[in-house]
C-alpha cells in the first residue's frame, strides 16, 4: 500500500517546482552577494591598514569618479535589455539590437576620454585634495582604472544578453569567479607589499579575463554576429527617447547615491572617505541583497506588461513588496541595535565608528527597499520618464543640501542630504505605478488590494 505524503510537504514541493527558476536565480544572486560580503569583510580592514586612510580613500575615490563615466551609455543598456526580451526569437532583430548597442557603447566610451584627460591633468589634486607625495601613484593608477572602466563598459552588451536570456545564474557564476580571483590577487599584492598601482594592475588583468568569458558565454546563450553592417541607425534613433530618460535617471541616482566619496573628499578630506564608507557599507550591502528579491523578476515584469496581464502583474508586485518590506524591517532593526558591535568585530575595537551615520544609513536602507519594488516595475515596464525628471530635479538639491548641511553637521549632514533626497524623490515618483495599475485592474472589473498575494 503506497504511503501518502503529508499535504503540507506536498504543497511545499509543488511551490518549489513551480518557482524553481526563480529560486535558482535568487539563490545564485545571494551566493554572489554573499561572496562579495565575505571578500569585503576580509579585505576592507587589510586594505585600510596596509594603504593607510588617505590612500584607501583615494582608491575608493578613483573608482567613484569612473563610475560617473558609466553614465555615457545614455541608458542604452536598459532599453536594449527590454527590447531583447521581446525579440530574442527573431535572429535578424537580435543582430540589429546587439550591434547597435555594442558600436554605440564603443563610441560613447571613446567620448569619455577628453573628460578623463581633463580630470587627470586639471582636477585631480586641485579640487580633490590629494597629498603631493601620493599624487604620482594616484595619477598612474587612475589611467589603469580608466581602462578597467572602458572594458566593463563594452561588457554591458554580453552582460545584458545573459540576463535577457534568463541566464542569470550563469552570469552570477561568472561574477563569482571574478570576485574570487580579485580576492586572491589582491591578497597576493598586499602580501608582496604592493600599493595603489599594483592593485590597479591586478584589477585590470582580471577585468580582461572577465570580459572575454562574458563574450564567450553570451555567444552560447544567444546566436548573434558582431558586424558593423548589422548596425541600425533607425534602431539607434528608436532607442534615443527611452534611453535618454534611463540616462537622466541614472545620472540623478549617481549624483544622489554615489557621489558621497567625491563630496566627502572635497568638503572634508580623502581620509574621511574611509570613515564614511565603512559606516555605509553594511547597510548598503544589506539593501542590495534585498533589492535582488525583485530585481531578478525584471524579465518577468516586462513579459507580463507586454502581455497586458494586469492581475498577475499586481499579484507579483504584492508578493515582492511584502517580502522585501519584512526583510528590510528586520535587517534595519538588527543594524540599529547591533550594528556597532558588527562593525567593531569587522574593523577592530579601535575603529572610530560614527554611530549616527550608521543609523541614518540603516533607516535609509529600509525606506529604499520599500520604494525599490514599485520603482523596478516602472523601469521594467518602460514607464521611467517621470521618474527621471524628478530624479534630475533632486540631484542638484542633494548636492546643495550636502554642501549646506556639511557646514553645521559635517559627515552626518552629507549623509542626511543624500538619504533625504532619495526618500523625497521616491515618495513623489512611485504613486505613478499604483495609479496606472489600479486603473488597469479596474478596467477588468476586478478588485485587488495591496494585501492580496494570489488570485482567488
Amino acid at each position: 500500500m503506497p504511503v501518502l505524503e503529508n499535504p503540507l510537504i506536498s504543497r511545499i514541493r509543488r511551490q518549489i517546482l513551480r518557482n524553481q527558476q526563480y529560486i535558482y536565480h535568487l539563490g545564485s544572486t545571494y551566493a554572489l552577494l554573499g561572496l562579495n560580503m565575505v571578500v569585503m569583510f576580509f579585505l576592507t580592514p587589510r586594505l585600510l591598514q596596509h594603504l593607510g586612510a588617505e590612500a584607501y580613500g583615494v582608491w575608493l575615490l578613483l573608482f567613484g569618479i569612473t563610475n560617473y563615466f558609466n553614465l555615457s551609455s545614455f541608458g542604452f543598456g536598459q532599453t536594449f535589455t527590454i527590447e531583447l526580451i521581446k525579440k530574442k526569437d527573431k535572429p535578424k532583430d537580435v543582430n540589429k539590437l546587439v550591434n547597435t548597442l555594442l558600436f554605440s557603447l564603443l563610441v560613447f566610451a571613446m567620448g569619455t576620454f577628453p573628460i578623463f584627460v581633463l580630470i587627470q591633468f586639471k582636477l585631480l589634486g586641485s579640487i580633490i585634495h590629494i597629498s603631493p607625495e601620493l599624487m604620482p601613484t594616484a595619477s598612474k593608477s587612475f589611467w589603469i582604472i580608466y581602462l578597467v572602466f572602458f572594458l566593463n563598459f563594452l561588457a554591458q552588451m554580453p552582460f545584458n544578453i545573459l540576463f535577457a536570456c534568463h541566464k542569470l545564474s550563469l552570469r552570477n557564476g561568472i561574477e563569482m569567479g571574478r570576485v574570487a580571483l580579485n580576492f586572491i590577487l589582491t591578497l597576493w599584492v598586499l602580501y608582496r607589499g604592493g600599493g595603489l598601482l599594483e592593485l590597479a594592475i591586478a584589477t585590470f588583468a582580471i577585468t580582461i579575463l572577465y570580459v572575454i568569458v562574458l563574450f564567450i558565454f553570451s555567444g552560447r546563450a544567444l546566436t548573434y554576429q558582431v558586424n558593423y553592417r548589422h548596425y541600425s541607425r533607425k534602431m539607434f534613433r528608436k532607442f534615443l527617447r527611452p534611453s535618454f530618460h534611463f540616462f537622466l535617471l541614472g545620472l540623478a541616482m549617481q549624483v544622489i547615491i554615489l557621489s558621497d566619496s567625491i563630496l566627502v573628499s572635497a568638503l572634508q578630506s580623502p581620509s574621511m572617505v574611509a570613515l564614511y564608507t565603512i559606516a555605509l557599507r553594511i547597510p548598503d550591502v544589506s539593501m542590495r541583497l534585498i533589492f535582488k528579491i525583485s530585481d531578478v523578476k525584471a524579465p518577468k515584469i516586462t513579459s507580463l506588461y507586454a502581455a497586458r496581464d494586469w492581475i498577475k502583474l499586481m499579484l507579483l508586485h504584492n508578493r515582492l513588496f511584502w517580502f522585501s518590506t519584512a526583510a528590510a524591517g528586520a535587517v534595519s532593526l538588527i543594524l540599529v541595535f547591533f550594528g556597532s558591535w558588527i562593525i567593531h568585530f569587522w574593523m577592530g575595537v579601535d575603529f572610530q565608528l560614527n554611530y549616527v551615520l550608521l543609523v541614518i544609513f540603516s533607516v535609509n536602507m529600509l525606506t529604499q527597499c520599500i520604494l525599490h519594488v514599485p520603482a523596478i516595475f516602472l523601469q521594467s515596464m518602460g514607464m521611467h520618464e517621470r521618474s527621471s525628471i524628478f530624479a534630475m530635479i533632486g540631484a542638484p538639491v542633494s548636492i546643495g543640501l550636502a554642501w549646506w548641511l556639511n557646514k553645521s553637521m559635517g559627515l552626518e549632514g552629507i549623509a542626511l542630504a543624500m538619504c533625504g533626497t532619495q526618500l523625497l524623490v521616491g515618495i513623489i515618483v512611485v504613486p505613478q505605478f499604483y495609479i496606472f495599475l489600479w486603473k488597469q485592474v479596474q478596467s477588468l472589473k476586478k478588485s485587488l488590494t495591496l494585501f492580496q498575494l494570489k488570485d482567488i
